[in-house]
């Protein structure tokens, strides 16, 4: 969700700068309030032919300063399971876009879940990210980290090439379709894979790696990711259509095989303008 949200924000912002009589959603020096609503369907495959479907509802709610400061509220809600789960974070962090094409984001969160463990994922406590990146001529070029500290502690990096693509006036002055097809490779420690496992599993799974030849506890390559977000926008409202597909490595293929999914979001900006300084 947030890699979808971030292509949106970023395309706007750059669209703005270019061309003042489209969409004026993200405008230099105003605030806004970004409300959003996601749906995933989240298809995991596993090698031994049977897939599982973790359908999960996610919303967000964030308030970007003009200076570039921001904060956030995230939720989610997954299914599939005999028990709730539910996950909880809150952000903060500073967003610079430059004339040239350049943006940087920087941001702390701190994450609660509450549900089984063999849903959660990455059990974390606290995380620091940051991102870098650059457009030039319609494409989207990016990498980002993020260290995650709980049970264990985790590292993350992905360098993605994106591309915009837009349709303007599509039943109106006012609105657009943006398509952005992404490409990503991701690199990650795997110590949180283990962080359940029993001494006896962890020597077994352990046993089991070093006999394919893979390496384990360590920083290495995860997978190959595709996103193709769509989206129609008119005035301050966004709909998302995303499908994501990730081809994991072959270390990681032992644990699960290709992952997929479908999200549906609806995203809101409510601008602040300027019009009490004025006199």
């Amino acid at each position: 969700m947030l890699a979808v949200i971030q292509l949106i924000s970023t395309h706007l912002y750059s669209q703005n700068n270019k061309d003042n009589n489209v969409i004026d959603t993200l405008e230099e020096n105003t605030s806004s309030l970004m409300l959003n609503m996601s749906y995933t369907n989240n298809n995991l495959e596993y090698l031994s032919g049977t897939t599982e479907n973790l359908p999960t509802i996610f919303a967000n709610i964030t308030y970007f300063n003009k200076w570039g400061i921001y904060t956030g509220i995230d939720y989610s809600k997954s299914f599939g399971d005999t028990i709730d789960c539910n996950e909880y974070s809150l952000q903060a962090g500073y967003q610079k876009y430059f004339s040239n094409g350049f943006d940087i984001d920087l941001s702390y969160s701190w994450h609660s879940y509450k549900g089984d463990s063999l849903l959660e994922g990455i059990d974390f406590d606290h995380s620091i990210d940051a991102l870098m990146g650059y457009e030039i001529s319609k494409f989207y070029i990016s990498a980002d980290g993020s260290y995650k500290i709980g049970k264990t502690n985790n590292f993350f990096a992905e360098l993605s090439l994106s591309r915009f693509i837009e349709i303007q006036n599509i039943l109106s002055n006012q609105d657009i379709i943006m398509i952005n097809p992404s490409i990503a490779i991701s690199f990650g420690t795997d110590y949180w894979l283990y962080e359940n496992m029993t001494t006896s599993e962890k020597q077994s799974t352990f046993s089991d790696l070093e006999s394919l030849g893979y390496s384990y506890q360590n920083f290495s390559y995860e997978g190959f990711n595709f996103y193709i977000p769509v989206t129609y926008g008119i005035k301050n409202i966004y709909l998302t259509a995303s499908w994501m597909y990730k081809i994991p490595s072959n270390k990681y293929d032992y644990f699960w095989e290709n992952q997929s999914s479908f999200m549906f979001s609806l995203t809101y900006f409510l601008n602040f303008d300027k019009k009490s300084n004025k006199k």
